[in-house]
């Protein structure tokens, strides 16, 4: 599947063309009738732009929920598809056309604002240097480092900070059972950069969780400034 942390745009472009390839073509046709010019269109090809189009659009969004965690969107879209689909080549109802793009412009925008820059919805309180982490792990009174990243990150080239607990941000939401004792407890998140961490620090929060701090710069800083790390696959040969 289309890894959606490597192409973001890739929702929106498919829901525009998709958009464009539906009603766009209807208006291009009605606009050259207007100047008594006939444009023969094959119905066929035409439907199949819509659906490849929406279906891109669908795994796009799906690809997405590894980096926000929700799945809204990704319901959306496929409920979306369907109805482009039924009207396409099922039966035709003009409010199931409307009805699935409507559902597919507002998946991706959902998934838009669900992904977009979740570090700058970050409060400049909730933010933690890797100085001041260090320092506190060094105390007896340690916060609980959960770490976002998927497995593979976890134990890769940038390694771990040691006693974290990995749950991947795409996970967090069927998760939270497992660190619901740690509502009253400083918890710090951690990925690679910052922006799963601040995506998890939001869902944390509207959940009830009240001392969470995202690690600034995340593993990649704290591996850059040589703080200690577990686990840590050898760095391949230049």
């Amino acid at each position: 599947m289309t890894d959606g942390r490597k192409v973001p745009w890739l929702p929106g472009a498919a829901t525009a063309l998709a958009i464009l390839s539906g009603y766009g073509t209807t208006a291009l046709i009605g606009l050259l009738s207007l100047l008594a010019i006939s444009l023969a269109i094959d119905e066929r090809a035409w439907a199949g732009a819509i659906s490849v189009f929406a279906a891109l659009s669908t795994v796009g969004i799906a690809a997405s929920y590894r980096r926000h965690g929700f799945i809204v969107p990704s319901v959306m879209a496929a409920a979306g598809v369907a109805l482009l689909l039924w009207t396409l080549y099922g039966s035709y109802g003009r409010v199931f056309e409307l009805g699935g793009f409507v559902l597919l412009i507002a998946a991706t925008l959902w998934n838009w604002r669900a992904g977009g820059s979740p570090s700058a919805a970050v409060d400049d309180g909730a933010w933690i240097e890797s100085g001041s982490l260090a320092d506190r792990l060094g105390r007896d009174a340690k916060p609980v480092i959960v770490d976002v990243r998927g497995p593979d990150e976890f134990s890769g080239p940038l390694g771990h900070i040691a006693a974290a607990r990995n749950l991947p941000v795409g996970e967090l939401t069927s998760r939270l059972c497992e660190i619901d004792t740690l509502r009253d407890k400083p918890i710090v998140l951690v990925c690679r950069t910052d922006k799963r961490s601040a995506t998890a620090s939001a869902l944390l929060r509207n959940t009830g969780f009240r001392d969470v701090r995202v690690l600034r710069g995340g593993m990649q800083r704290w591996n850059d400034e040589r703080r200690p790390v577990a686990d840590r696959l050898p760095q391949p040969e230049p």
